[in-house]
C-alpha cells in the first residue's frame, strides 16, 4: 500500500514527485509515534480496538521508535534532543501511510483500524502543533543561553567606553557593555514571546477534527488532548484543519530573531573594519584570503547576516501560501512543513553561532578610546549641563551648536563621563550592570 486512499492507477511521474512527501515529513516521526499511541488507546476505549490490539500497537510503535530514533544524553548526562535515523526508502506517499504499513506488517488487521475516526488533515495539524510546542521549548533554551551570555559580557564590558552611533555617525558616549546589553534585552523579549506561544499552542488539540467535520465514531477527544499534552480539543473542526496560524506565528518569531541577529552581525562587522579596528575578532570565526596573505575575513558574521535572510523569507513565503485559501484542508498546506522545519533548524544553528561568538569576542580599549578625539560626543552632556543650570533647552542647544561651529570641541571623555548618565537605561556602568543583573534574574525566575 503506497496510499491511504483507494488508488486505481499509478500517479503520473510529473505529479508524483510533488505529491510524495515522506522525506519532508520525516522530522515529524517522534510526534507521529506519540499521536498513534494516544489514538490507539482512545480507539480501544471507544470499542474500535480490543485491548489486546491496543497493546500490540503500543509494542510495535515502541519497536519502530527504537529502530529510527535515538535518545542521546549530553556531557552532563541530561537528555539531549532526539536524533532521527535516515528516512527509509519507501513508495509510501507520506509518513502517515508509511507508519500504517509498518504497523499492519507487525500487528495485522489492528494496523488497518488505526486510522479510524481520523483524517490525515487533523493528524498533520496535530503533528505540527506538537512539533512547534517542543521547538518553542528548545528555542527558549537557546535564547536563555544567549541572553545569559550577553548579560555576563555586559557586566564585564560596562566600563569600556565606546562611541554610540546614530545615522552611522558618532553620537554620544557609551560602553561596550551598554552595546551588548541592547542585544541581551532584545533576545530576552523574543524569549518571553516564545514562552507565551508555547503556552498558547497547548490550548487546542486538532486531533479528532477529522477531515473537516469530526467523526461519527464516539471517541473521547478530551482523552486525546490529555494524552498529547493539550488542554482541550479544538473548538471547531473546520478551523482546526484549515488553520496554520501557529506556523505563521512561529515563522514570524523566527524572522524577528533573524533580524536581531543580522543587526548584531552588522555591528560586529563594522567594528572590525580596518578604519575602526575596535575588536579582536576571534580567529576561530573567520578564514584567510585565498590570494591576499594580509587578510583574515570575518566570515562567521557575514554568513550569520546572510543565512538569517532565510528566516524572514520563510515567513513571507508561508504568509503568501496561506493568503486566500478557502476553509477546509487544501493540499497547498503540505508545503508549509519544510518551511517550518528548515527555518527552525537554521535558527537554532545561528543562535548557537551568535552565542559562541559573543563569548569569544574582545574589545580593543585603546582603539576605542582613540575614537573619542572626533565627533564632539560630549556635546549633548554639555547642553544638558546648561539646561540643569536653568537655560531653556532650545537656547542651550543653539549655544552648544554655535560653539562647535566656532571651533570648540567637546571630546574630553573618560570612563567617569558615563557616570553622568543617572537615568534608567543609560550607559552609566552601575546602571548597565544592574540591568544585566535584572536580565539574569528574569532568566532564573523563568526557569524556576
Amino acid at each position: 500500500m503506497s496510499a491511504l486512499w483507494h488508488q486505481t492507477q499509478s500517479l503520473h511521474p510529473a505529479f508524483k514527485r510533488f505529491n510524495d512527501c515522506l522525506k519532508d515529513d520525516w522530522f515529524l516521526l517522534p510526534y507521529e509515534l506519540r499521536l498513534q499511541a494516544t489514538h490507539a488507546r482512545t480507539l480501544a476505549d471507544a470499542g474500535i480496538l480490543s485491548s489486546t490490539d491496543a497493546d500490540a500497537i503500543a509494542t510495535a510503535l515502541d519497536e519502530i521508535k527504537r529502530a529510527y530514533i535515538a535518545s542521546p544524553s549530553n556531557a552532563m548526562g541530561a537528555p539531549a534532543p532526539l536524533e532521527l535515523g535516515d528516512c527509509p526508502a519507501s513508495d509510501a506517499e507520506d509518513i502517515h501511510t508509511w507508519l500504517e504499513v509498518e504497523l499492519t506488517q507487525r500487528v495485522g488487521d489492528a494496523g488497518k483500524r488505526i486510522h479510524s475516526a481520523r483524517s490525515r488533515n487533523d493528524q498533520v495539524a496535530t503533528l505540527l502543533a506538537m512539533y512547534l510546542i517542543d521547538s518553542a521549548d528548545q528555542l527558549g533554551n537557546h535564547l536563555t543561553h544567549l541572553v545569559r551570555t550577553c548579560a555576563v559580557r555586559a557586566k564585564t564590558w560596562a566600563e569600556i567606553i565606546m562611541p554610540m552611533q546614530t545615522h552611522a555617525q558618532f553620537a554620544a558616549p557609551g560602553s561596550a557593555g551598554f552595546w551588548i546589553l541592547r542585544f541581551g534585552d532584545a533576545f530576552n523579549r523574543w524569549n518571553r514571546r516564545a514562552a507565551w506561544l508555547h503556552k498558547d499552542w497547548q490550548h487546542d488539540c486538532p486531533l479528532g477534527a477529522g477531515a473537516v467535520a469530526g467523526s461519527s465514531i464516539p471517541i473521547d477527544r478530551q482523552q486525546q488532548a490529555d494524552g498529547l499534552g493539550f488542554d482541550s480539543p479544538a473548538l471547531n473542526a473546520l478551523n482546526a484543519t484549515s488553520s496554520r496560524d501557529n506556523c505563521l506565528e512561529w515563522l514570524a518569531l523566527l524572522g524577528h530573531i533573524g533580524i536581531t541577529m543580522q543587526s548584531f552581525a552588522a555591528d560586529a562587522l563594522a567594528f572590525c573594519q580596518t578604519p575602526f579596528d575596535w575588536v579582536d575578532y576571534p580567529k576561530a570565526f573567520g578564514t584567510g584570503s585565498s590570494m591576499m596573505p594580509n587578510k583574515h575575513n570575518p566570515d562567521a558574521m557575514e554568513l550569520l547576516r546572510g543565512e538569517a535572510c532565510a528566516l524572514t523569507a520563510a515567513h513571507h513565503q508561508a504568509t503568501t501560501l496561506m493568503k486566500g485559501l478557502t476553509s477546509g484542508y487544501q493540499r497547498d498546506l503540505q508545503t508549509i512543513k519544510p518551511l517550518v522545519r528548515n527555518a527552525t533548524e537554521t535558527t537554532f544553528n545561528l543562535l548557537s553561532l551568535t552565542t559562541d561568538f559573543i563569548a569569544a569576542l574582545e574589545f580593543k580599549q585603546d582603539q576605542l578610546a582613540a575614537c573619542f578625539n572626533d565627533g564632539n560626543l560630549m556635546a549633548t552632556l554639555a547642553m544638558e549641563d546648561l539646561v540643569k543650570q536653568g537655560t531653556p533647552l532650545r537656547s542651550a542647544h543653539h549655544q552648544i551648536a554655535q560653539r562647535i561651529a566656532d571651533g570648540e570641541t567637546f571630546n574630553a571623555i573618560t570612563p567617569d563621563t558615563l557616570k553622568q548618565y543617572a537615568t534608567t537605561g543609560s550607559p552609566n556602568p552601575s546602571i548597565t550592570i544592574a540591568a544585566a543583573d535584572t536580565l539574569l534574574k528574569d532568566l532564573d525566575d523563568h526557569h524556576r
